[in-house]
């Protein structure tokens, strides 16, 4: 990440990249990681007002879109919207790591984007990825987490790392690293957030199922 949650360029830029992200990350094992991670990232905000609107949330989108919710601009009453917005991201966040499973067949091959579009799990991922830009989801999960972290930590970290645009196997060659372990859980978290993000919503642009000619 550079410039405070810009991205240099997007990782996954294929179907074929989508395809092994989501073979890799469906493990059951992995998906559970991922959802640590969630409360990992909401422990060390330490926000009692983020924690409560998690639990709410799936309340609150029956009388509010999420797009409105993450925009900001609707008012509820006694709840700070930067809360709601981060609540909501984290919320949706673990939907979508828990649901991603449906579009892939038993042997871990991403299916057609058409035979899902029927399914409960394709209108509710639909609507969060046509709700929340990627670039916004990741410049806000990068935030909070440069929020808990601090900008000393991650200059360190980008300077032993030597990549902006960095991935789980660049953190991995700073799993030692006494000076940076603090937060290295965070890291890695948020590395794999990014490209599960990056994969899903390649996986549901439509355009990117039809082939190109030439």
């Amino acid at each position: 990440m550079r410039n405070k949650g810009k991205t240099n360029g997007n990782i996954i830029n294929s179907m074929e990249k989508v395809d092994v992200t989501f073979k890799l990350l469906s493990d059951k094992r992995q998906i559970d990681e991922l959802n640590k991670g969630i409360y990992l990232l909401m422990d060390k905000l330490g926000s009692e007002d983020i924690n409560v609107l998690f639990d709410q949330y799936p309340r609150l989108i029956q009388k509010y879109s999420i797009k409105e919710m993450f925009s900001g601009n609707v008012e509820i009453p006694n709840i700070d919207p930067h809360s709601l917005k981060i609540a909501g991201i984290l919320t949706c966040l673990q939907f979508l790591v828990s649901s991603f499973t449906d579009f892939i067949d038993e042997f871990g091959n991403i299916l057609p984007l058409k035979e899902t579009e029927n399914s409960n799990s394709y209108q509710a991922e639909s609507y969060i990825i046509n709700s929340i830009p990627l670039d916004d989801y990741l410049k806000e999960l990068f935030l909070s987490i440069l929020s808990v972290i601090g900008e000393e930590y991650y200059q360190k970290f980008l300077e032993k790392i030597g990549n902006p645009d960095f991935t789980i196997d660049d953190i991995l060659k700073l799993e030692k690293d006494k000076e940076l372990q603090e937060h290295i859980d965070l890291m890695m978290w948020f590395s794999l957030i990014r490209v599960f993000l990056e994969a899903i919503y390649f996986y549901f642009n439509i355009e990117n199922h039809n082939p190109k000619i030439n």
